[in-house]
Order: C-alpha cells, then sequence, then structure tokens
C-alpha cells in the first residue's frame, strides 16, 4: 500500500462540484486521510508544514472522480465474441484481464465501477483481491453473475433461473455470494442463441426477482433491448433499465413517448450505454474509405449504424421527457474509453454540467452511494480527478486526465510522472 498523508490540500484553476452548482474559480480542496474536509477558494490560511502535502493544478480542473455505470470486466478482447472468448479463456485468465481493464479504467479517471455480469466467482476474486491489496482497481459495485433464463443472454455467466422459485432462489444465492444488486437479462442481447427483439422473463418472474431483491436490500437492474422487456420490467418495478433498446419484434427501432413517461414518473434510472457499437462502426467506415466493403460487411455496417443512430435519438428523447440518464460504457471490448459515452451524451441533447452529473452525483445516486461518493463536498470519500481543461466549456477535456485520486490515495499525477502502477 502507498502511504497517504494525513493532509492533502489541493489547489486548482477550478472546481466542479459534481452536483450543479458553477465553476468555483481558484479552488482549494482540503483532505484528511480519504475523506475531503473542506471546499473552498483559496487563501493564506491553508493548512501548512512538514506533513502536508500540497498538490498544485494552476491550469487544471477538480472533478469528483467518474462513475461507470455499466462494465464487463472479464472481457476486453476487441473483436471476439461472447463465444469465443468463453469458449477459449478460462477464469483464472478473465481474473487476470479483468484486473488489466480496472487498471485501464481508473486512469481514465473512474474511480468507482458498477460491474455487470460476469462468470462464476470473477469479479467477487477480483474485488477480494483489491481489498487484499493486491491490485488497484475502481471501487467495485458486483451484480457477480446475472440472472437469466435457461439459454438467455449471458447464460454462461452459470445464474440460469426459470419460474417465481427458482429465480427467488437465484438471488438468494447472488446475495450470499456478495452481490452488491441484482442484474437480470429482461429480454435477449448478443449471445448467438438469444433474440434481442423480444422478452425473456414474464412479468410474473420479474415481479418475483424484484420483490427477493428487495426483501434482501439490494436494488434491480434489467438489461432492456426489446421494447417490450422495457414495458415487462416497468410493471415489475425495477430500480434501473440497462441499453433502453427500443426494438420491436419486427427488428425495426421504435421510440415509444408513453413507454419513456412511465420511466420518468416511476423514477427508475436509465443507463444507455450510448457508446456501444461505435468503435466497431469506426472500424468498417475507416474500411470503406479504403475499398469496397464485402456484402458481410455492409450488413453489419448497416446494423451498426441503425443502433448508434437509434441510441442516440432515443437517450436525448428520454433526457427531454425527464428521464435520470446515467454513463455507463458497457465496456466490453475496449476499457479506459470513457471520454466517448460522455461526448456522446452530449450530442444526444444533456448540457456539459448535466453529462457531468451524469458521471458523477447522478451515477452515484443511481448506486445507493451518493452519501459516500460523486461529488466534492466535506464528509464524503476524496475521489478525485483533475483534467486539463474545463470540461463545462467543452466535454473533450475528459480526455486530457492529469491526476486520480481515489480515497485520498493518489492514482496517478502526470505533472509529477508519478503513477501508482509504476
Amino acid at each position: 500500500m502507498k502511504y497517504t498523508p494525513a493532509t492533502t490540500v489541493i489547489k486548482a484553476k477550478g472546481l466542479i462540484d459534481g452536483i450543479g452548482n458553477k465553476v468555483l474559480d481558484n479552488a482549494a480542496v482540503i483532505i484528511q486521510g480519504s475523506q475531503i474536509t473542506a471546499v473552498e477558494r483559496q487563501t493564506a490560511n491553508l493548512p501548512q508544514g512538514p506533513h502536508v502535502r500540497h498538490l498544485e493544478y494552476p491550469d487544471g480542473y477538480l472533478l469528483p472522480g467518474f462513475v461507470d455505470a455499466h462494465t464487463h470486466l472479464m472481457f476486453g478482447v476487441y473483436g471476439g465474441s461472447y463465444e469465443q472468448v468463453t469458449g477459449s479463456d478460462s477464469d483464472e485468465v478473465c481474473l487476470l484481464r479483468a484486473a488489466m481493464n480496472a487498471k485501464l479504467h481508473i486512469k481514465a479517471g473512474v474511480t468507482t465501477l458498477r460491474e455487470n455480469g460476469a462468470r462464476n466467482k470473477i469479479t467477487f476474486d477480483l474485488r477480494e483481491g483489491a481489498d487484499r491489496g493486491y491490485l488497484v482497481a475502481p471501487r467495485l459495485y458486483l451484480c457477480g453473475r446475472p440472472v437469466t433464463i435457461t439459454g438467455g443472454h449471458f447464460f454462461w455467466c452459470n445464474q440460469e433461473a426459470d419460474g417465481v422459485e427458482g429465480v427467488r432462489e437465484a438471488v438468494r444465492e447472488l446475495v450470499k455470494d456478495g452481490a452488491d444488486h441484482i442484474k437480470i437479462m429482461a429480454s435477449g442481447g448478443g449471445t448467438a442463441i438469444t433474440d434481442n427483439r423480444r422478452p425473456s422473463y414474464t412479468v410474473e418472474e420479474l415481479r418475483a426477482i424484484v420483490d427477493e431483491s428487495h426483501n434482501m436490500g439490494k436494488k434491480t437492474t434489467a438489461h432492456c433491448l426489446a421494447t417490450q422487456s422495457i414495458t415487462n420490467s416497468l410493471d415489475a418495478g425495477v430500480d434501473m433499465i440497462e441499453h433502453a433498446g427500443f426494438r420491436d419484434p419486427d427488428g425495426i427501432y421504435r421510440y415509444y413517448p408513453e413507454i419513456g413517461e412511465r420511466i420518468a414518473k416511476q423514477g427508475v434510472f436509465v443507463c444507455p450505454t450510448i457508446q456501444t457499437g461505435y468503435r466497431q462502426r469506426e472500424v468498417f467506415l475507416s474500411i470503406e474509405a479504403e475499398r469496397s466493403l464485402t456484402k458481410e460487411e455492409i450488413v453489419k455496417l448497416d446494423g451498426l449504424k441503425a443502433k448508434c443512430e437509434s441510441q442516440m435519438e432515443f437517450m436525448g428523447r428520454l433526457w427531454d421527457q425527464g428521464v435520470s440518464i446515467i454513463s455507463g460504457t458497457d465496456a466490453i471490448q475496449i476499457f479506459g474509453d470513457y471520454s466517448l459515452g460522455i461526448e456522446l451524451q452530449g450530442e444526444a441533447g444533456m448540457s456539459n454540467m448535466d453529462v457531468i452529473k451524469a458521471s458523477t452525483s447522478t451515477a452515484a445516486k443511481c448506486l445507493g452511494a451518493e452519501n459516500l461518493l460523486g461529488s466534492l463536498q466535506p464528509g464524503l470519500e476524496a475521489d478525485l480527478v483533475v483534467l486539463n481543461s474545463d470540461p463545462v466549456n467543452d466535454l473533450r477535456a475528459f480526455r486530457d486526465v492529469a491526476m486520480v485520486m481515489q480515497g485520498g490515495r493518489l492514482i496517478l499525477d502526470e505533472t509529477m510522472g508519478y503513477s501508482i502502477f509504476a
């Protein structure tokens, strides 16, 4: 473990608190151990002395550490299908890759992440290793294995469950293993044998999962690509929805304002994973610029275009209807690429300040962790990021991380050439 001074004073050109207040100029944050004790303007009365660590960023902007609300740490194999990865890699290899992915994400400023599905006990073991100090990782909020129907999306994670009693038993098993929340595969997905145009669980089964989870003090989130899976999940009372794909049985993406209104009215958070497929689309577009695409490549590109365009449109419309949007990469193939989704959220219609909130305080609230992290306030954990420019003016500032701190421990400082990983 690296030594953390008792007192740290951080100075920056500006401070963005994550809850929407105006940028505080010439800001200072005072940290005692792992917690923030004061947020104020720079004065001559800041703590001094040989036991006080001073970090100064005269051109930098202080923000809360970022939250990624949707990852799959066991993957990160670009171009590899689920079937290729799960068929060839052992749990041990996936655990090692998960540790690498955690490192890539925290270096990008992600100090907290919600993990939304891995095989067996891979992510539980990862967290145990991080808690023991064997590796450095973001704060991990884990579902472990997603609850899915027999042969459903992510069935190879090994938490298949059917029927009311079956799904209740699955929830109890996951909580016993250490799950922080329960992930439900409410529709098919990218798993080859599933159909993402149709729901999987019945409303009765979904209600049983939600009821059992809430009885055990856990929140629920539902993977919903099919439109019917969204309405089923709303009927069941889920707390969060992933993707919100609005895909009908005929394969067409259609937005239904009345469903958006229900999501907002019920106070359900949505993690739209707006960047999913974007990098793959870029690859096909770059190939198309050099040569003619094959028929198979054209089909794939057309599918990616439809998916990416609908994601942008639907997120913007959900936001306009008052839905609480949170930031999540659905990092499966690429980790450390957090800034892409942030920029796309801005392009889809959110203000820069609202995007910042979606990646900090709103995401922390979704996790039930708003009293621990997500904003720069006295009493909260000192999870901090410094960017080299002002993200309120330009969200591309998220690309250029100068410093990362987690619980008062310095993880990365580009100005000093320091990295805890060195």
